[in-house]
């Protein structure tokens, strides 16, 4: 088994890799929104509309990019992935309007979701037989926040310096471009198949959790409730949290935008963290609870005593608590309940992101005109909603697994082997 975690390192990395352009790219139009504007000679509600473009973009895709992964395989899916977000890059600084960066915003919904529904899968197939699944998802949520961190101080330099804001565009190219080369010379795990024992796993898998079945309409539909609340949650963050500083006179625009650098140092410490306290026993649905409670706190916090103090420690807490790797978390509880094709249930997974990262966006950016705060108590609400979902999430997950613990994960064992 050692050897052959070190035979998928250098994949692992590579994988890893690809989220940390896919951080860049969640929030280098909202970073560069006044560029934009004045490139396109557009207004606030045009740009956030191509936001929604990536959202728009994920919900057209990812049924089939499900499918292709399950049925064509993790290596191809991946690497219509970084294409996609080479179109991304370089047709967002080509376009001419508003109506142009949106059709290339689709791209980077389709990328986001052949990696999602590509990575995921793979790193439970290299390491099958390991209990850390779900620390190992956590870890590219690190790679995302890694480059939600590096862009905000690229922008505000290019902004101090004056200089052309689609140099950064075109070196996130670049880096994929180099990284698909390098990924494309790498093999990824094969599927195990154990037909001759299949049919008697699956009756084993009847008779052990026929008490326990996870129920779809009840436990699934709440973790892809949870999984657009999550996203919201720290979307609407990382979009508007530099408006809002501006709004209440705290900060400048340049320095404004540092608060995503600084929510991002939060994400990035706090993935580690997650991981560290998964591997020690702790049940990843309780985070789900206790993350959320946090990250309500806090946005309450920033809109009634707003000050510089408040918004760091609200920007480091919520990178630390909604965006440390909770969203993974829940991807690897909906796996784990319901393991029969991965890349599919990935995807449903996805959607519920895909259409928050949607329609967020669009109306975050009507009720700009209204009020900016208006913004962030939808926000309240929404991760309100997102806590109830965590509440019965983790209720279900312990009736479902109340008993015999052991013969579940013998169970779940097996299963994996028959997918």
């Amino acid at each position: 088994m050692e050897a052959t975690k070190k035979n998928y390192i250098p994949l692992i990395s590579s994988l890893y890799t690809n989220f940390i352009f896919q951080g860049m790219a969640a929030i280098i139009l909202s970073q560069n929104l006044q560029a934009l504007m004045s490139n396109w000679q557009a207004s606030v509600q045009q740009v956030t509309l191509v936001i929604s473009g990536i959202g728009l973009g994920r919900v057209i895709i990812l049924y089939f990019a499900g499918y292709f992964s399950d049925n064509y395989g993790r290596k191809k899916t991946v690497q219509l992935g970084i294409l996609s977000y080479l179109i991304f890059f370089i047709g967002i600084i080509l376009s001419q309007n508003y109506l142009q960066g949106l059709f290339f915003a689709l791209f980077a919904g389709f990328s986001n979701a052949f990696l999602d529904t590509s990575t995921y899968p793979t790193l439970m197939e290299a390491y099958p037989n390991e209990k850390d699944n779900s620390s190992l998802s956590v870890l590219n949520k690190a790679f995302i926040s890694l480059g939600q961190f590096i862009l905000p101080l690229l922008t505000r330099f290019m902004l101090n310096h004056q200089l052309y804001f689609g140099l950064v565009f075109i070196g996130c190219a670049l880096g994929l471009f180099l990284n698909l080369l390098y990924i494309s010379r790498l093999d990824f795990p094969e599927k195990k198949e154990a037909k001759a024992q299949k049919s008697n796993i699956i009756n084993e898998v009847n008779t052990q959790k026929s008490a326990r079945q996870p129920k779809f309409k009840v436990e699934g539909i709440a973790l892809l409730v949870f999984s657009f609340t999550c996203v919201s949650t720290f979307n609407i963050f990382i979009l508007w949290i530099p408006s809002l500083a501006e709004s209440f006179n705290l900060m400048s625009h340049s320095n404004s935008l540092v608060l995503v650098s600084v929510y991002s140092v939060g994400s990035f410490a706090s993935v580690f963290l997650t991981s560290l306290i998964v591997k020690r026993g702790v049940a990843p649905t309780l985070l789900l609870v206790w993350c959320t409670g946090v990250s309500l706190l806090l946005l309450i916090g920033m809109l009634v005593f707003p000050s510089v103090p408040m918004f760091l420690v609200g920007s480091i807490g919520i990178g630390v608590f909604a965006a440390g790797g909770i969203w993974q978390l829940g991807l690897a509880t909906l796996l784990e309940l319901f393991s029969q094709g991965k890349g599919r249930i990935t995807s449903y997974y996805s959607i519920s992101t895909s259409v928050s990262v949607m329609v967020i966006p669009y109306i975050t950016g009507q009720l700009e005109k209204v009020n900016i705060s208006l913004i962030f108590w939808l926000n309240i609400g929404l991760t309100a909603i997102g806590l109830g979902a965590a509440v019965v999430i983790r209720y279900r997950y312990k009736k479902i697994t109340k008993g015999s613990q052991q013969t579940i994960e013998e169970v779940l064992s097996l299963k994996e082997v028959v997918d």
